[in-house]
């Protein structure tokens, strides 16, 4: 299923009509139906699994007073079923992943949402929380495909207030517009099809150049299709009266390392920032461990493989460099003037985005050999 496809914009429409046409009192069952029948015509194992996670989250969870012991088998059980799946994919391309069906639809999403709600209920959050509440919140069809990975108390929120708000709707028509255009137009056409032609015109003995356009077609490309499958997600659940959070703040524009991670995929990484980052560090006062596992372990979640191990590895050792930086960063010159600010700006940011491109050849490379070739080529070729 593509978000491009006449197919799930019929899904959209239907959806949105039915449940706006339907008594409030059974609104968010039929919500529900809807997309355990969108699951089960195209992803029936998913269907299955996101049921089974759904149960036995909500049941082993539902104590007055959750232990740290149960909290770890139930997290276990999750993390091992996710992590079944993704050893599978590994040495894939992200087409054969999608085309082979070898992730069930949704599985990175719903099993983090699940771990979400599970760690919050060992903090004592969400006493109240029913289950239809939380059935609603993991079968939650705006964002069932591609995420974002929502937060349960803002939608517990949502789900009480929920009302017909011609501006949440117009929003909503906006956003997804916005991320139509960001798929078809921008990544598409612009990026794939007009850039890639420019690219495949160029003489062939110009290797350097032709290796350097293909890393930055290919970091727009994912940026483009990436933020606009996120905006029609956030737009289609503001249609529901849904507020879902934010999955992208400007990337690329970004002046360091650690603000890039801030602003790219959100919703993964501020939920490994809260239970990853936050548990390392309180246990090994060193923000390094935390940087470095908290990018390792969002690395596992796109793939359990050396590569991706070898990817978070990399971003996570950037923002180590970055931290320390920052601690030598005081005794250096003040910057003075604007224009001299603004040139030191643009060259950051420069410096950030190729740091991020070049990472991306370690996850699309099939090896090692392959990753230094391609960086021997873009950083020894040019003399």
């Amino acid at each position: 299923m593509h978000f491009l496809s006449v197919t799930w914009l019929t899904w959209m429409m239907a959806t949105v009509s039915l449940y706006w046409l339907t008594p409030l009192a059974w609104r968010f069952r039929l919500l529900v139906a809807i997309t355990a029948v969108f699951l089960l015509v195209y992803a029936p194992l998913s269907a299955a699994i996101l049921t089974a996670l759904t149960i036995f989250t909500y049941v082993l969870s539902r104590t007055p007073s959750l232990s740290g012991y149960r909290t770890l088998a139930i997290g276990s059980v999750i993390i091992a079923i996710v992590g079944f799946y993704k050893v599978q994919v590994s040495g894939n391309s992200i087409h054969s992943v999608f085309e082979q069906g070898l992730i069930p639809l949704g599985l990175s999403y719903y099993s983090f949402r699940c771990l979400h709600y599970l760690l919050e209920r060992y903090k004592g959050a969400f006493h109240s929380a029913t289950f239809e509440e939380f059935l609603s919140y993991l079968f939650f069809l705006p964002t069932i495909v591609v995420g974002p990975i929502h937060r349960f108390g803002q939608f517990q929120q949502d789900y009480h207030r929920t009302r017909w708000d011609a501006e949440l709707l117009s929003e909503g028509m906006e956003r997804i517009l916005y991320g139509y255009v960001k798929i078809a137009f921008l990544g598409n056409f612009l990026v794939n099809a007009r850039f890639g032609n420019y690219i495949q015109g160029i003489d062939s003995q110009q290797v350097v150049l032709i290796a350097y356009l293909e890393m930055v077609r290919g970091g727009f490309s994912l940026y483009f299709q990436f933020s606009g499958f996120a905006d029609i997600a956030i737009g289609f659940s503001r249609l529901l009266g849904f507020r879902v959070m934010e999955n992208f703040n400007w990337p690329y524009l970004q002046k360091n390392i650690s603000d890039y991670w801030r602003c790219w995929h959100i919703s993964l990484t501020s939920w490994c920032r809260d239970y990853v980052y936050t548990s390392v560090v309180s246990l090994t006062r060193s923000p390094a461990l935390g940087a470095i596992a908290t990018l390792l372990v969002i690395g596992l979640w796109h793939e359990i493989s050396l590569r991706y191990l070898a990817w978070g590895l990399y971003h996570g050792l950037g923002i180590v460099f970055w931290q320390q930086f920052q601690r030598v960063k005081t005794f250096l010159p003040k910057i003075q003037g604007t224009v001299t600010r603004k040139l030191v700006d643009a060259t950051s940011i420069l410096i950030t985005v190729h740091f991020v491109w070049f990472g991306l050849i370690i996850a699309r490379q099939p090896d090692f050999t392959s990753v230094l070739e391609v960086w021997s080529i873009l950083l020894t070729g040019w003399w």
